[in-house]
């Protein structure tokens, strides 16, 4: 029997879809189309499972869905600075923090994290929606709105970030419920109240 959390996840992937649906309704300051579908983090896992049957649902209303792994892309671009081996090595002495900075300074250096999403978002084609998975990811390196600040004008196809978190009326989010209530996301919310 589903839960009412299940009802809920449902209920907010239809509100989705319908806004999806009416592009022009979608942001009323006509900025980039980027969307939030917000979740509680202890429904990681089951947003996950639903990921495929959900795409299927978009590709039914005649998007083409691309899901955009941030996990992956993190990983592209630790692959390509070379660097991973050395901080293997390094990980058994090195502080945490030590670490982490040191894969944020890979991340932010020139930009690559940010133009190597950008780059997937560029690459859909006319209808389609690209899926933002994984945001969770992303901690400690990046809040998600710095990085939909650093897309700005780089967003062609509505995009849709998956955002495990809390939500606090239009604009605020707590991403993970971990960090503090960010009150200053401008692009549409859906669900997670």
């Amino acid at each position: 029997m589903p839960s009412p959390d299940d009802d809920v996840l449902e209920q907010d992937f239809l509100a989705l879809r319908q806004l999806l649906k009416e592009p022009a309704s979608l942001n009323p300051a006509h900025s980039d189309p980027i969307y939030y579908f917000v979740y509680s983090p202890e429904h990681m896992l089951d947003v996950k499972r639903r990921l495929a049957a959900w795409m299927g649902a978009l590709r039914n209303d005649g998007f083409e869905p691309v899901r955009v792994s941030l996990s992956d892309v993190l990983r592209e671009v630790i692959d390509a600075s070379g660097r991973w081996d050395q901080w293997l090595e390094l990980e058994s002495e090195a502080e945490p923090a030590e670490i982490n900075d040191s894969v944020r300074d890979v991340l932010v250096r020139d930009n690559a994290f940010v133009n190597r999403v950008a780059e997937k978002i560029a690459a859909g084609g006319p209808k389609a929606v690209i899926l933002l998975t994984e945001s969770e990811t992303l901690h400690p390196y990046f809040r998600t709105r710095a990085i939909e600040s650093a897309l700005t004008g780089r967003v062609p196809h509505p995009t849709v970030i998956f955002y495990p978190g809390k939500r606090f009326g239009q604009y605020g989010l707590k991403f993970l419920g971990y960090y503090p209530e960010d009150g200053n996301y401008r692009s549409t919310l859906v669900g997670g109240l």
